[in-house]
């Protein structure tokens, strides 16, 4: 059975093929990405090797604003090549994504090519340990964490490192895993060893802070959570993108998971009726900040837990009549945008009814 989250996307790039079949032209890979591949890399090392020696303000100063930057940056190109979006084949996408985690200081391309997939397949099924949403936190988490702030902060950072998986988050270590680990770690050892500690940490808190708490962070946040009732994923349209490969345009990815980064924008402007009429983030920041210390948010709420575990978790962060409550004053928030459309209320009553029938 399709979950109801993949359905939403699926019946939307339906009618979206059906209005604008041009849409095919935006499909496939493009070449120009392997260019930022070479230069966020180059970046990322160039600045590491320019902090040797230096003193505690410019290592700061790059730790927490060029490191984040160029680290999510990064990230969003491996998400690339696990979509086959950098490359021709799915070989030459995973070496892509293996020399991309070079900087990063652990191993995570092969792994998260796998489980993103899952992700893409089984959207929302995060209920239960069987559940094969690889990107949802386990019920455990969601339990813990409750709406402490500081257990938010601590499970944001550092429970990738602590929470057990799921078993669909298994990855069989093939060769391309192994090359993986062998080249992830050898490259941080390396660093460590020629250019010394400075580097070394600027890259390992680079990566650190571009996924979790941290403003390029909130991207995790904003992906999923369950802000318009029946919206499963929303979008963000604020300038950092510019800085992510239009990493925030996120219905459209899941619309059209075959359209790289360098075409994304023209879906939206091919689609407007598709896309205007959806909540849609401004401010990464205002997120992660209100994440943290607004009691209303819970663990579950950044990627949308399933079944039984959502809807507990839902009464207690204060849902009314099981519609999210997230942002029940929105509309005066700066970082949401007004829905102006129609698109969306037909598009749920077109389900409403094939459910009924």
């Amino acid at each position: 059975m399709v979950p109801e989250e993949v359905a939403w996307h699926d019946a939307r790039q339906s009618r979206i093929r059906r209005a604008h079949p041009e849409v095919r032209d935006l499909f496939g890979h493009d070449p120009i990405t392997q260019l930022a591949c070479l230069a966020t890399v180059g970046a990322h090392f160039a600045v590491a090797a320019a902090l040797r020696g230096a003193s505690v303000l410019p290592w700061l100063g790059a730790t927490l604003v060029i490191g984040p930057t160029l680290a999510h940056a990064i990230g969003v190109l491996i998400h690339e090549t696990s979509h086959n979006l950098v490359a021709r084949s799915t070989t030459a996408n995973k070496a892509w994504s293996i020399f991309l985690n070079l900087p990063l200081g652990a191993p995570a391309a092969i792994d998260f090519r796998a489980q993103h997939l899952l992700h893409h397949r089984h959207l929302g099924e995060g209920g239960a340990e069987e559940s094969r949403d690889t990107q949802s936190p386990t019920v455990e988490e969601d339990r813990w964490v409750g709406t402490s702030s500081w257990r938010k902060v601590l499970s944001f950072t550092l429970g990738r490192f602590y929470w057990k998986g799921r078993p669909a988050n298994a990855v069989p270590f093939d060769r391309y895993r192994i090359i993986n680990w062998v080249t992830s770690f050898g490259a941080i050892t390396a660093v460590g060893v020629f250019w010394g500690a400075g580097p070394t940490l600027y890259l390992l808190c680079s990566s650190l802070l571009a996924f979790g708490p941290h403003t390029f962070g909130a991207r995790r946040l904003s992906e999923h959570l369950p802000v318009m009732p029946g919206q499963p994923t929303n979008s963000y349209y604020g300038p950092l993108n510019w800085v992510s490969f239009n990493v925030g345009y996120h219905v459209e990815h899941h619309d059209f998971p075959n359209i790289p980064w360098t075409r994304v924008k023209k879906l939206r402007r091919l689609a407007p009726e598709a896309y205007s009429g959806l909540f849609a983030f401004r401010s990464w920041t205002r997120l992660i900040v209100d994440y943290f210390l607004d009691q209303r948010y819970r663990v579950s709420h950044y990627v949308g837990l399933g079944g039984e575990a959502l809807g507990e978790a839902a009464v207690r962060s204060g849902r009314l009549e099981g519609r999210p409550e997230v942002f029940p004053d929105f509309e005066r928030r700066p970082g949401a945008v007004r829905p102006e459309s129609g698109f969306f209320e037909a598009e749920s009553e077109r389900k409403s009814s094939s459910r009924a029938a």
